[in-house]
């Protein structure tokens, strides 16, 4: 008999250790029970608050896709009417693409194209403002054809400093070598406009080193090469 007091003791407190959180999660949800009688007004005004943000979330993701869908559509518009030769009549609609879709993917895509609208009428300050118009990153998709269009407009408004700037940050940059490539012949170029052939030669030592030598173009970069050799050593 006095053996099995010790198993009962043991059996009465292992129930009395996992009634404890029973008993605690009942204590909780009354405690959140009384709190939530004494603060109806409190929890109500929180629901309506939430509630108004939420519909607000879904109203704006709802109005940003179709703000989308119609930028889209209205680009393409646009990009029509250039195609059948109407380019002042693109001019005003790529203005005016920008005030209203300004702050939409298509935007950068937008500038570019009137951008070059404006260089092809001999309207590089122009250009540049549209260009001004977003901001395009060297590093964005658009960033090698923005900053080239720019060094063009440059070179027409007969800056020819900030243009051969503007090609080098083109030939630091851009992913592909064909574009690094035409830049810093492009800078080559205006290099030696500015008289500076020895360093239109470097320009040219630099793209021969990237290229490879079966490239069909080499030939035509080892020319320009000697050229500008010639004329450094006058």
């Amino acid at each position: 008999m006095a053996k099995g007091h010790p198993k009962s003791s043991r059996r009465v407190s292992g129930q009395k250790k996992g009634a404890e959180p029973d008993d605690a999660f009942v204590a909780g949800v009354l405690e959140f029970t009384n709190w939530a009688k004494a603060n109806q007004t409190t929890l109500a005004i929180f629901g309506v608050v939430l509630a108004v943000i939420i519909i607000g979330v879904i109203s704006y993701s709802s109005q940003r896709e179709r703000q989308l869908q119609q930028a889209g559509i209205q680009l393409e518009q646009i990009q029509v009417s250039v195609g059948v030769g109407d380019p002042d009549g693109a001019k005003v609609g790529l203005s005016q693409f920008l005030e209203q879709f300004g702050n939409t993917p298509y935007a950068g895509e937008a500038a570019l194209l009137l951008g070059q609208l404006y260089l092809e009428s001999a309207q590089p300050d122009l250009a540049l403002r549209a260009l001004e118009r977003v901001d395009i990153a060297p590093g964005d998709p658009l960033g090698a054809q923005a900053l080239t269009l720019q060094a063009r407009a440059q070179e027409m408004t007969g800056s020819l400093a900030e243009a051969e700037e503007t090609y080098l940050q083109i030939a630091d940059g851009a992913p592909m070598a064909f574009e690094r490539t035409a830049a810093r012949a492009s800078a080559a170029r205006v290099r030696a406009l500015r008289g500076n052939p020895s360093g239109a030669a470097e320009l040219y030592r630099e793209i021969l080193e990237e290229m490879e030598a079966t490239d069909p173009d080499r030939g035509l970069y080892e020319m320009r090469l000697a050229e500008a050799e010639a004329a450094a050593r006058g």
